[in-house]
């Protein structure tokens, strides 16, 4: 945790990819996009073995494939895991010009197709959970299970700013999304109020994000769909996830204490217990 504090936003963006490499996953380039890959050891070395389930992680807005790297290894070992740099993000372009969720959606048709992958789990991450709930829709027979951690993609108030204008901003925006407690080491500080730390909100806004909201939609989505929670999410809080879980037909809802708007990365073995859950028949926890 210390080294951490100490880091800038460079190093912690390099520490969280070096962290998916260590645990066994393979970057990859396909016409323009950067993703990793892992898989169980077994499954690779012997093709006459039935192929791994496939889990698809897609992150949010201004983030990056690495955020994943505190669950990916450990999905690894029991599935196929793609984790994508979504367009625009981490590594993948492109680098200039708006980002409309259509790009990226086509991204990760183009991702799946070309890993040959029919039947996948797509487990997304805030704006990641938004891009999930648009794919099910337009392609349920691709779409086994649908896990939405922390998803926007609703009409909302925000109760914190979308990019940081001061200090305070900064400190209020990490506090949302890491958790009342977290700590606010100055290196976050400062990488919120980098002039460019808005650009890549400012270029997905640019593409017309009011089209793809998913209010009235959501009848239509007939895929499982499992939500999993920071019980401490202050950019959309528990009441959100709540209207959210009533308009998703079947859905569940996992609340997990001691996490805000990325438990992947606040509580890693809970939110894994939480995404073994999500396939038996209980309800809301």
């Amino acid at each position: 945790m210390i080294a951490i504090l100490l880091m800038t936003l460079a190093q912690f963006i390099a520490h969280t990819r070096a962290e998916l490499a260590k645990g066994g996953l393979e970057r990859v380039e396909f016409q323009g996009t950067v993703y990793w890959v892992g898989a169980p050891p077994s499954r690779r070395l012997d093709a006459r073995r039935p192929a791994a389930p496939v889990v698809v992680l897609l992150h949010g807005a201004n983030d990056q494939a690495g955020t994943w790297f505190a669950v990916a290894p450990k999905l690894a070992n029991d599935h196929r895991v793609l984790a994508l740099d979504l367009a625009g993000h981490g590594e993948s372009g492109p680098r200039e010009g708006p980002l409309p969720l259509s790009m990226m959606l086509a991204q990760l048709d183009a991702v799946l197709d070309h890993e040959r992958a029919t039947r996948v789990t797509i487990v997304g991450n805030s704006m990641g959970g938004w891009l999930g709930m648009l794919y099910a829709m337009k392609h349920p027979e691709r779409v086994e299970r649908l896990v939405l951690e922390d998803a926007s993609g609703m009409m909302w108030p925000l109760s914190v700013p979308l990019v940081a204008s001061n200090r305070d901003d900064a400190v209020k925006i990490l506090h949302a999304v890491h958790g009342p407690d977290a700590p606010t080491p100055d290196w976050a500080v400062d990488a919120l109020l980098d002039p460019h730390a808005g650009d890549l909100m400012k270029r997905v806004i640019a593409g017309g994000v009011l089209e793809y909201l998913v209010d009235e939609k959501l009848p239509s989505l007939k895929v499982p769909t499992t939500l999993i929670w920071g019980r401490d999410d202050g950019v959309l809080p528990v009441a959100y996830a709540e209207a959210l879980q009533k308009k998703i037909a079947g859905s569940k809802l996992f609340v997990i204490d001691g996490a805000a708007h990325m438990p992947h990365r606040q509580q890693p073995e809970k939110f894994l217990e939480c995404l073994s859950k999500s396939s038996s028949p209980s309800g809301h926890e």
